[in-house]
């Protein structure tokens, strides 16, 4: 029998399932994304379920925690590996071409650390997708749950941040980034039928993202991926827009937006694990401050 260094968190099915047409929607953000795993924390600890979640890169990878229903497992993570150089590092940049150690974080930490409960995770009864960047025409593909098996591929393709990061190559295709695509996944959700979205965001009120800028060193760069640079280039203006949609959404009584009351301090990249343990705990309290406000919003 293997042996893992942390016990084991056993994962629950989720009990309270909340109305068909209701979505989990979330941004990612790299290590801002914990501020949404300590949001989902105050959902386990309801056993809310969302029949739909949707998600890209960070998003999408701190979805799993909570649709496994292992309480806590995402804090743990942050306690005792986020700060191992495998991880996240420069090192790793240099040495592997990828700044997060994406066979650490997916394989060593399920497999050897604290393992992933595959098996309440796909009990689960709940929709979830997980977004990708095609690269080769900047398009985003949108693949479902049953997709998601060890070592978590689909999921290192949607966290793969272009230039930090490989791309993945995953059934015929190279993939990267999904945040590129549909940084805040609003539009899918709206497109598959769902009325009503707690949606999840890494950033504060008033936020609204900048132009990338250097087109010309970033066409370069992207010369055998012009796909790859157009969206680029495009990202602050869907960002923009669907941010602008999620807010619309919320004035008319349609959606719930959980976000940081003050600009984040951690950078995407990052491992500043008392920062990030704080950042979990604030996205807990905010989280639970939320809950009743969604509950009565869907009677």
């Amino acid at each position: 029998m293997h042996t893992f260094t942390q016990e084991p968190i056993q994962g629950k099915i989720l009990k309270n399932r909340l109305p068909e047409g209701t979505a989990l929607v979330l941004e990612g953000g790299g290590l801002r994304g914990y501020y949404s795993s300590g949001v989902m924390e105050a959902f386990l600890e309801q056993d809310l379920l969302f029949p739909y979640v949707i998600g890209v890169s960070a998003g999408a990878a701190n979805a799993l925690s909570y649709l496994s229903g292992q309480t806590l497992r995402s804090r743990q993570i942050i306690e005792n590996y986020v700060g191992h150089k495998a991880y996240v590092s420069k090192r790793n940049l240099l040495l592997k071409g990828s700044m997060f150690g994406f066979d650490y974080i997916f394989k060593t930490i399920p497999e050897q650390h604290i393992p992933f409960d595959w098996k309440t995770f796909h009990a689960q009864n709940s929709r979830m997708l997980t977004g990708a960047m095609n690269c080769a025409d900047g398009k985003t593909i949108w693949f479902e749950k049953d997709a998601l098996k060890a070592p978590f591929t689909v999921t290192q393709a949607s966290c793969s941040v272009p230039f930090l990061t490989k791309s993945v190559h995953y059934n015929g295709l190279e993939l990267l980034d999904g945040g590129v695509t549909d940084p805040i996944p609003i539009e899918k959700s709206v497109a598959d039928g769902n009325r009503f979205h707690v949606i999840i965001l890494t950033r504060n009120a008033g936020y609204r993202k900048t132009p990338f800028g250097h087109e010309k060193l970033l066409r370069t760069i992207c010369r055998k991926t012009p796909a790859l640079a157009d969206a680029m280039l495009q990202r602050h203006t869907i960002y923009n827009r669907q941010l602008d949609l999620c807010e619309r959404l919320e004035r008319e009584g349609k959606a719930v937006i959980i976000r940081p009351q003050e600009p984040i301090r951690v950078g995407r990249t990052g491992a500043d694990i008392p920062a990030l343990l704080a950042l979990h705990d604030e996205g807990l309290r905010e989280g639970r401050a939320a809950l009743q406000k969604i509950q009565a919003m869907l009677k």
